[in-house]
């Protein structure tokens, strides 16, 4: 996940030394995702149900439980879910304020192998998307209760086109999930954008590494490398606890 958001979703270079211009514009353009080179280790999370609802836990730490009565719950975090149990499904409504932040449901195979969990997102900026992750089943018995492993995720807004621009000692970086390039220092100098935060920095003429925050803590970290004959580059990305998850991926120039 995505990532960028997440974000998820989804949901991110001259140094400053002086940089030979001809290989800072091998990075400018835009670069088609190879979803074919894709590797993904997702992250692992344990479900325990009850009556009344159900308790994730990742990395160790159990999340807040959700009550599924059909009724608003306020939360630790200041949001309010509306969780209900329909045949073998859950629907849970998240709001903050008052808004709508996201709408999700999660559902079983026919088997009980698989969890299926659909999320649609309102972010407080840009526009709506859905997030959807698919997860196996590493231990437990029937039904949602057990250990599960994100195996696949797909967000809808991921059009698969990297866009790069870096002009001087800043760049412009559009990730394939934004709707925009953002702006940064190549000097790793972060930006903030809300609660969350962004920096980008050259680390060498062939790699880029840009560093997601949350709440002043890192939520997840890339690394862009450029090939020699500058027709490829392969992004590395590594979540943290408690969504611990690395996936690897190529891009061609187009």
């Amino acid at each position: 996940m995505s990532l960028c958001v997440l974000a998820s979703f989804v949901a991110l270079t001259l140094p400053c030394i002086a940089q030979d211009n001809t290989q800072s514009n091998a990075w400018n353009g835009s670069w088609q995702i190879d979803r074919s080179t894709m590797k993904y280790d997702g992250p692992t999370a344990t479900i325990a149900t009850d009556p009344d609802g159900y308790t994730v836990t990742r990395g160790g730490k159990a999340t807040p439980k959700v009550v599924c009565n059909g009724k608003p719950n306020a939360q630790p975090d200041g949001t309010t879910t509306t969780c209900n149990k329909v045949g073998s499904a859950y629907k849970v409504e998240t709001s903050r304020n008052g808004k709508p932040v996201s709408k999700g449901k999660a559902e079983l195979s026919a088997d009980g192998k698989t969890l299926r969990r659909t999320i649609d997102i309102t972010p407080p900026d840009g526009s709506p998307f859905t997030m959807t992750t698919t997860s196996k089943k590493v231990s437990g018995g029937d039904g949602f209760d057990g250990t599960w492993k994100e195996t696949a995720f797909t967000e809808s807004q991921d059009t698969g086109i990297l866009t790069i621009q870096i002009n001087g000692d800043s760049v412009d970086f559009k990730e394939t999930d934004n709707d925009k390039p953002i702006t940064c220092k190549l000097d790793g100098t972060p930006m903030t954008m809300g609660m969350q935060g962004m920096s980008v920095k050259m680390d060498g003429p062939r790699t880029l590494k840009v560093t997601y925050t949350n709440d002043g803590k890192v939520a997840r970290e890339n690394t862009f490398v450029l090939s020699e004959d500058g027709k490829t580059v392969t992004e590395t990305d590594v979540t943290p606890e408690p969504m611990a998850s690395t996936m690897s991926v190529i891009f061609h120039k187009s």
